[in-house]
């Protein structure tokens, strides 16, 4: 706890940006053109098999994140990288033109290159405002994985689908992703030490199509469509479809862009809670309102009207019952405000078919006008954006790493970084699975106001657990992609001293929050988010 202080006052450098260079001539044949993609396919066709220590699936936040730690902390392991889209950024690759980070950039990424704009003498700066693009984050990203390539030790390839074959002779498969004009693609074996791969349930509109039978005649179009359709005036009215972060972004895009509320239905199968943007500024006294809150509540429901009480929560209508939703979608007091002036909201449960002129519901229905209508399809595809992984789930497995479930509070980038930290840290699998927290069992997978306080439980057992790691504090206080990187706060000594030992006490908060949940001591929760389901070894951590 000391080392932690004193980090929160010292500059400690962080990891530098230029990531170590391939010395070991095993492993990684050479090659002029390290860069990835469809034509590289070709090139190695013809029965050549590559060789590599990580074979890396998926190219989004997660993977990249992890290639990006793993390079840093083991500077001889080589990596191939494949993935299915033509450039690296997984989802954001598909996103609308006008997305952007939820949370600040500062720890968003990867550890070896800063993303955020917002900066003091000891670094990136935590900042709520500073939040990065989806033009400005498929760059990152781009940057990200030429300084991979610059490596020596990493090779790309984009476009391509993964297969597992050969299982006898232990070699993968690397296929085309699309059949290309005029003829067929090639495949490329690959042998490797261990195999990475993500799970997660993360799909936006563009990548699918319509989730519910869409007459024909009905202008049904993904959130993507939203920028151009406003531009060209066709609409007289919108139909949006989805409040999570995507819903509540398109109806705040759409009242931006001039189309007044009277033109907009929203239709809103649950109700779900919006994180305050506003009061996460205060970074470090915000840590109060978790402590009240999780800690001196009776039940998570009563927790989470006293954050709405603070400000750190907020709802579309106070009015009813509270939501028994929580996807983590972040807005600001003034987006809340624009989201309640819609006044026509349709409250019917889930839409059952687009039929012309009418939306069927589970609860009902509402007629359109089919000519002058625009439906805009913001709708969840899973009922969880979260990984629901069962009971006897391990991220550690024999040549085998799966990333996506979170260690870190609703932190993709770090919850990868720390597990490539961990591989390289320690050399037993039960050792590292026993560092690694997360809500376990379908069950508990639900984005429920429940799951919120789980996730953060299970992130204390992880940096407890990470802090008896040799390397382990060095590395958490050294990472931009966690989010309580001394270096991304302007905080004195005397304050945090303050909060940690003054009367609210802040330093016992992890302590608290064990004794609170392991004895059951919220009426409308009887479980431990599966953490009962670790082996005693792993508890006793």
């Amino acid at each position: 706890l000391l080392y932690i202080v004193a980090a929160w006052t010292l500059s400690i450098p962080i990891q530098s940006s230029k990531l170590p260079r391939y010395t070991s001539p095993n492993s990684m044949p050479s090659r002029k053109n390290p860069v990835g993609g469809l034509d590289n396919l070709d090139d190695t066709a013809g029965g050549e098999i590559l060789q590599c220590d990580y074979l890396v699936v998926g190219a989004g936040t997660a993977g990249m994140s992890f290639v990006d730690t793993l390079l840093t902390e083991n500077p001889s392991a080589t990596v191939i990288l494949v993935d299915r889209n033509d450039a690296a950024g997984g989802h954001w690759v598909h996103a609308y033109p006008f997305c952007k980070l939820h949370q600040p950039s500062c720890f968003y990424g990867v550890n070896s290159l800063p993303l955020g704009k917002s900066r003091h003498k000891k670094g990136e700066l935590y900042d709520v405002r500073d939040r990065a693009t989806k033009s400005e984050i498929l760059e990152y990203y781009r940057t990200v994985r030429e300084q991979f390539e610059a490596t020596g030790r990493v090779r790309c390839f984009f476009g391509v689908e993964y297969e597992r074959s050969e299982e006898e002779r232990g070699v993968h498969r690397i296929v085309p992703a699309r059949q290309r004009p005029g003829g067929g693609g090639s495949s490329v074996g690959v042998r490797c030490g261990k195999l990475v791969t993500v799970a997660n349930a993360i799909t936006v509109p563009s990548m699918r199509g319509p989730l519910v039978d869409v007459d024909d005649s009905v202008h049904f179009a993904p959130v993507n469509d939203v920028p151009s359709s406003v531009a060209s005036g066709r609409y007289e009215h919108y139909v949006v479809l989805g409040n999570g972060k995507t819903g509540a972004d398109a109806i705040v895009y759409l009242l931006e862009h001039g189309i007044s509320q009277s033109r907009i239905t929203w239709v809103i199968s649950r109700d779900v809670w919006y994180m305050l943007r506003d009061a996460l500024q205060d970074y470090i006294g915000i840590a109060a309102t978790f402590d009240r809150g999780m800690c001196r509540t009776n039940s998570v429901e009563e927790c989470f009207l006293l954050f709405e009480k603070a400000g750190l929560m907020g709802r579309l209508d106070p009015s009813l019952p509270p939501p028994r939703i929580f996807k983590s979608p972040v807005v600001s007091g003034k987006e809340l405000d624009r989201m309640r002036s819609v006044q026509t909201v349709v409250r019917l449960g889930r839409v059952t078919a687009v039929e012309k002129d009418t939306v069927v519901l589970e609860r009902g229905s509402f007629d359109f006008s089919t000519e002058e209508t625009l439906l805009v399809d913001c709708m969840m595809e899973h009922e969880s954006v979260f990984v629901d992984v069962g009971a006897d789930f391990h991220i550690f497995e024999p040549g085998r790493i799966t990333l996506g479930p979170l260690t870190s509070y609703y932190n993709p980038s770090g919850s990868a970084a720390r597990i490539a930290f961990l591989e390289c840290a320690l050399d037993d699998d039960d050792e590292k699975n026993g560092c690694c927290y997360f809500v376990r069992g379908k069950q508990y997978a639900t984005p429920t106001p429940e799951y919120m306080v789980g996730m953060t439980y299970m992130e204390a057992k992880s940096i407890k657990a990470l802090m008896k790691v040799e390397g382990g504090a060095k590395f958490y206080l050294n990472s931009r992609t966690f989010s309580e990187n001394p270096q991304h706060h302007r905080v004195g000594m005397l304050r945090l001293l303050w909060l940690c030992y003054g009367p609210k006490k802040l330093a016992g908060f992890y302590e608290r929050l064990f004794q609170k949940i392991e004895s059951k001591g919220y009426s409308d929760v009887n479980h431990c988010w599966g953490v009962e389901t670790l082996t005693s070894r792993d508890i006793e951590t």
